[in-house]
């Protein structure tokens, strides 16, 4: 979500939802971030990461 308006939106749909929990909402609000930092989450082996997303990796190391 490269608009900030948008980020904004979701932002407030997702902390208004009545079905989530805090916990979801964080969760889903540290996706979303990590996201626009340009990582995505990955699970390995029931294990979740946040890894660079291809287009960014090289200026990662």
């Amino acid at each position: 979500m490269g608009n900030p308006a948008k980020r904004r939106a979701w932002a407030c749909r997702v902390m208004s939802d009545p079905r989530m929990t805090e916990f979801h909402r964080q969760l889903a609000m540290t996706i979303a971030d990590m996201d626009r930092r340009g990582f995505t989450l990955c699970e390995l082996d029931g294990e979740l990461f946040f890894e660079p997303k291809q287009q960014y990796a090289a200026s990662f190391k």
